[in-house]
């Protein structure tokens, strides 16, 4: 019990501080650059442990299952990371990219019903609303800021969005398979999706700046590929209901970062939203057993 506790909370401290390293990246590192060289080798990484499921469960990947993995992928690494990380560049605000991100549960009940055919029940859709307007009053008072800015924000909630998706994706593939084996090839193949729109746009692919390589070995090693590991080993020795409350912490550790690491203020809009957002996911995640299991065995901010 104490040694799963101790792997999740290892989790937490590396999920929650995603945005945070992000930030610091922003105009050293593109987007796109980033993620790429992040799940490549944080792919890399979980690999030999995918390979090793793969043999000792005796799973068989079929071509439609790579196809369905290159598609969760897609919908994770090129859409759900990409949107984070430019809607993060462009508020320049951690601590509210976090919290935005972190909303990602909502939308996985909305998917998982049409992915999964899971009931929508009321609770869910009173959840998913209260959710909702938790966001709004995160960003409602900076959108005079300007048109940009209001861009970063549908950036930010687009990656919530898609990524509730993704969650709901991997669950899909899960009911077969593997956690592990999802995410390193589902990883490997996002990255490589990444390529067209790097070279397209004449961005580098390795070559980044000296100051940017520790805050990049930290999100690809720690973040993408240890972080991952622990968090399935911690469910090896604690439910999985219990380990999905730690991302019910991310909002607000992510945000205590921010204000010791950036210097970000936080606002009382900020505190109210992030405690709206999270009675929404309360009320989703709790609505039924089935929302409870997709969040904890998929859910992953990469963040």
């Amino acid at each position: 019990m104490k040694k799963g506790i101790g792997y999740l909370v290892i989790t937490l401290i590396f999920f929650s501080s995603y945005e945070v390293v992000g930030k610091t990246l922003a105009g050293m590192v593109k987007p796109y650059q980033l993620n790429f060289i992040r799940f490549f080798f944080g792919g890399l990484i979980l690999l030999p442990v995918a390979i090793k499921n793969l043999q000792d469960k005796k799973i068989k990947l079929f071509r439609k299952d790579l196809f369905f993995l290159s598609l969760v992928g897609i919908v994770n690494v090129v859409i759900s990371m990409s949107c984070l990380q430019l809607g993060l560049n462009i508020t320049k605000r951690a601590s509210l990219a976090a919290v935005i991100f972190s909303s990602n549960p909502l939308f996985v009940a909305l998917s998982a019903h049409f992915i999964l055919n899971e009931k929508l029940n009321l609770r869910k859709i009173i959840g998913m609303i209260i959710g909702i307007g938790g966001i709004v009053i995160v960003f409602y008072k900076d959108l005079v800021i300007g048109k940009n800015f209001i861009r970063g924000i549908l950036l930010l909630i687009l990656s919530a969005i898609t990524y509730g998706i993704y969650t709901t994706m991997g669950k899909k593939f899960t009911q077969k398979s593997d956690s592990i084996i999802m995410n390193s090839f589902s990883f490997l193949f996002g990255s490589i999706f990444l390529l067209p729109i790097i070279l397209l746009n004449h961005f580098p692919l390795f070559n980044i700046p000296l100051k940017a390589i520790f805050p990049m070995f930290y999100l690809t090693f720690f973040v993408t590929g240890i972080a991952y590991y622990t968090y399935f080993l911690g469910l090896t020795y604690i439910s999985a209901g219990a380990g999905s409350m730690i991302f019910f912490l991310k909002p607000i550790l992510a945000s205590i970062f921010a204000s010791i690491f950036l210097s970000e203020k936080i606002s009382i809009n900020l505190i109210l939203g992030t405690l709206v957002i999270l009675i929404g996911i309360g009320i989703v995640q709790f609505a039924d057993k089935k929302s409870l299991k997709i969040l904890s065995k998929q859910h992953a901010v990469n963040s």
